[in-house]
Parts: structure tokens; sequence; C-alpha cells
């Protein structure tokens, strides 16, 4: 079997009734497939197996974009997926040790990938839909092309200050939603799951949303839990000041008793400031000891974010270009302005004639 399962006849072009319906091959360009929020326009979809694989190149290490797929239990392809969704991202689930009672696993699974789906926020990547065959398990998203923030912080070295607030405000606002729509759980929250957009402005992967039901393992109440959701977007907070990469259960030791200017990146080169890595650091060791299960990444702290990125706002990609066409336009205004202030010829001998009058009358 090929193609999607969810097909969209072409208006005017109804199948007959006894065909079954097939996958429209109609190209949809960016402007087609985006709302006025930026999400795709796409229902929740059920893949077949076949999609995938050809979409992978039968799952080829070339199409790998998950950063130490090795050491992950779990691995990303880059795929695409015919003309309508143009290239996606697949991640596909390693290590599923799925019981004897796989047909309920797999009805969770779908249940959970499905209500992960309806969470449209513009910090959130959209998760398009699904594959459950035998054991296999698979997630369909948008695909974001300018990488994640492992790459920019711990490879590439050279992300402004003034980016990291940017980033630290848009993951808290990405959560905050995700928790106040009841996902109050993201599977291994990294500085990998934050990835750039075309705008170049950072959005949360949905594929955390998802879990392996069978790997779900809370720690009780009064515990620090090194893979809740507060804690790890600490350990981000604490990535984006220092620059360095570091395993979440170390990072305490690394920031306590430390005064923040010992803690910078010397990537920055001191270009930043004190009092707002001060609120940054502040905030990261309070999620670094939280230990209620009612999350601290409340409206307040992306506030407090909100505040701190408003102060040092990097513009996005359209921005700058609309910035660069109106200071054009303005140039060119000005320039068939000019003439307007041109003073008449009659009007300057009368002006020469009152300067030489003046003149004249000093001089006596």
């Amino acid at each position: 079997m090929g193609g999607c399962c969810v097909s969209t006849p072409l208006e005017n072009d109804q199948p007959p009734p006894q065909q079954q319906p097939q996958t429209q091959h109609v190209e949809r360009k960016n402007d087609e497939v985006k709302n006025d929020e930026g999400f795709v326009n796409w229902p929740f979809t059920e893949f077949f197996l076949s999609d995938l694989t050809m979409a992978t190149k039968n799952f080829s290490s070339d199409e790998i974009i998950s950063e130490s797929a090795e050491e992950s239990p779990n691995v990303v392809y880059r795929g695409h997926l015919s003309e309508n969704l143009g290239f996606v991202a697949i991640k596909r689930f390693k290590n599923t040790p799925w019981p004897d009672h796989e047909d309920l696993e797999s009805h969770l699974f779908q249940v959970e990938a499905q209500d992960a789906a309806e969470l449209k926020h513009k910090r959130l990547v959209k998760l398009l839909g699904y594959c459950s065959d035998g054991d296999e398990r698979f997630l369909v998203s948008e695909f974001m092309p300018n990488d994640t923030l492992a790459k920019r912080l711990f490879h590439q070295k050279n992300m402004e200050w003034s980016m990291r607030l940017r980033v630290a405000y848009h993951i808290a606002e990405a959560l905050d939603y995700c928790i106040t729509s009841g996902f109050a759980m993201y599977d291994n929250l990294r500085a990998n799951s934050v990835l750039f957009d075309k705008d170049d402005d950072a959005c949360l992967s949905c594929f955390g949303l998802v879990r392996e039901v069978t790997d779900y393992d809370p720690r009780p109440t009064g515990s620090v839990n090194t893979e809740s959701v507060t804690y790890r977007f600490g350990t981000i907070l604490v990535n984006l000041l220092t620059g360095m990469q570091t395993s979440p259960s170390h990072v305490p030791e690394m920031i306590n008793g430390k005064d923040v200017t010992d803690l910078m990146d010397p990537n920055l080169k001191g270009k930043f400031s004190k009092e707002e890595a001060t609120v940054i650091l502040k905030l990261a060791s309070e999620c670094l000891q939280w230990k209620n299960r009612k999350s601290l990444i409340s409206k307040e702290v992306v506030a407090t974010l909100e505040a701190l990125q408003a102060k040092n706002e990097v513009p996005s990609a359209e921005m700058v270009e609309l910035a660069k066409r109106q200071d054009v336009a303005s140039s060119s205004q000005q320039q068939e302005a000019e003439p307007l202030h041109e003073v008449p010829s009659s009007e300057k001998t009368k002006q020469q004639e009152e300067a030489s009058s003046s003149s004249q009358q000093q001089q006596t």
C-alpha cells in the first residue's frame, strides 16, 4: 500500500462513490499550506509504513537529522512526503518494548499522538501524524530548517546574548502553553528539542509530547525529578548562560556557589548584561530545586523572560526584510520630494537683494 491515508479530493473532481480516495498530488506552495497563524493546514494523519520508508530512502543514515543518534533511544529522519507536505521530520522509536497487549498500547500511542496534534501555538512545531505498524512506531512533524539550539550553542558557538534571551522566552512560552493545555510531561527536554524555523524563531519540538507509555515512571512528590519539565527547563537556561553541554544530573553542582560572571560563556566576550544574567541564573536555580508536581513555568516566569528579551529584542527575518523595504521606500520618497523644497528663482532674487541691502547698511 502507498500514499498517505488521508485524501483531499480536488473541487469539482470528486471520485465515483465506489472508488477509493486517492492521495492528492497537487503541489502546495508555502503560503497555501500555512494559515494566518503559521500552522500547516493538514489534518492529523495515519501514515503507511511504506510512505515513510520511501520518504526517508529506506531510512537511510544520510537522512538522519537527530544529533548523537547512536546514543539516543530514538532517531529522527528528514523525509520528503509527496508534494502535499514536502519535507517533514520523522521520529522512529528504536526500542519499543511493547508487551503482549500490543493492540492496547498501539491505541494509547495513537490517542496520545492525536491529542498532541491538537496543540497549535506559534512556538510549537506541529505534529502532522503517526504510523503504527506491528512493533514499529513513528511520529511525523513539520520540518524546521535552521538547526537546533544544541548545534548553534555547543558547536557553532556564535549566539549573541540577545538571541539567548529570546530563545529562553520562546521556550517558556511554548512550555506554558503545553502545560495549561494538559501536557505537563515532556520526554527528554534538552537543547536538541529546541528548533529554529524559517524566520529564525525558536520552537519546541512536538515529539517530546508523545511518550512511550511503558517507559513512563514518574518520581514521587518531594524529590527532585531530573526528567521533569521544570528541571529540564532549568538545564536549558544554564546551557544558555554557559554555552556548555552538561549532563542534567551534573548541572546543579556546576552552578552551585558560583558567581554569574564565572559561569558566562566566554564566546560572548563580555557582551551581556550581568543584571539580566543574574535573573536567568536565579530562575535556573529555582527550576533545578523544584520538588512540587505543579510546574514552576508559570505566567510570571514567561512575563519575566518576555521583559528581558524585549530590552534586547532581535528582529525576525521578516521584520528585517520589512525594515529594509521601508528604508528603500523612504529614501525614494525623499529624493522625489527634494525638488519641491527648491526656492523659486524670483524668490531667490528678492532674498539676494535684501541681503545686499543689509550688507551695505552694515558697512555704512
